[in-house]
């Protein structure tokens, strides 16, 4: 395997919403991280002796760590340690759907159970993505999309759907195969925010299930269209 330079410590890991946070070492969240930004090669072994050396860690806690990321479904056990998992169009699709199913109802709990807390970081976070977009219309905006989700999530103030939530889109982000690149379609994305957030703010389950079903529904539109070469990046 290559040799890799990991990256520096992540206090908070902003790959997950630090409600959701399991415990566990910061060299999880080291590693989780690398993996999520794609720096290890795809199929390359992830081996527990010579990542331990690369971090500067003993067996012991890199084993615990590889053993935590396979059962988020990030990595695979391959013939000599692990491997970054791999997965078909099809794996793809069947998991944006079950996130679609489980982020719709965080979207309803969220019109019920919101505090004016979640309220204004919400929208706080939406002028983020607008200010994003004028200054940088690729990864910048698209990772302050996908923070508005996650926002989204701890709204509904459930736990078990969120820590899914964050499983699913981990596992998406895999199958991307690295960093994630530019997203089209930035106006209907900000009309299908802004449809969410009145529905928070009118606290409308109804309005606020399909709003996000629609928004989600067309972003898995566009990841289909790229996944068989003839769309763009669907947002996040």
């Amino acid at each position: 395997m290559p040799r890799h330079t990991p990256s520096a410590p992540v206090p908070g890991a902003q790959d997950a919403p630090a409600e959701v946070l399991p415990s566990g070492s910061e060299l999880y969240w080291r590693l989780r991280r690398d993996v999520m930004e794609g720096r290890f090669p795809p199929g390359a072994a992830l081996m527990e002796t010579v990542l331990s050396s690369d971090y500067g860690v003993s067996r012991t806690p890199m084993r615990e760590a590889l053993a935590l990321l396979e059962h988020d479904g990030l990595l695979e056990r391959a013939q000599r340690g692990f491997r970054i998992r791999s997965g078909t169009a099809e794996d793809v699709v069947e998991i944006y759907e079950a996130r679609i199913a489980l982020e719709s109802e965080a979207a309803a709990s969220a019109a019920l159970r919101a505090t004016e807390l979640d309220l204004a970081r919400l929208r706080r976070q939406h002028e983020v993505i607008l200010a994003a977009d004028t200054d940088d219309a690729g990864a910048t905006a698209r990772a302050a999309s996908f923070r508005f989700h996650e926002l989204l999530w701890q709204a509904g103030h459930n736990a078990t759907v969120t820590e899914l939530l964050v499983k699913l889109t981990a596992r998406l982000r895999i199958y991307d195969n690295g960093p994630p690149s530019p997203f089209g379609g930035t106006e209907p994305l900000h009309q299908e925010h802004d449809a969410i957030l009145r529905a928070l703010h009118d606290h409308d389950p109804d309005r606020a299930r399909e709003a996000a079903r629609a928004h989600l529904r067309r972003s898995l539109e566009q990841r289909i269209n790229a996944l068989v070469g003839g769309g763009e990046e669907a947002p996040p």
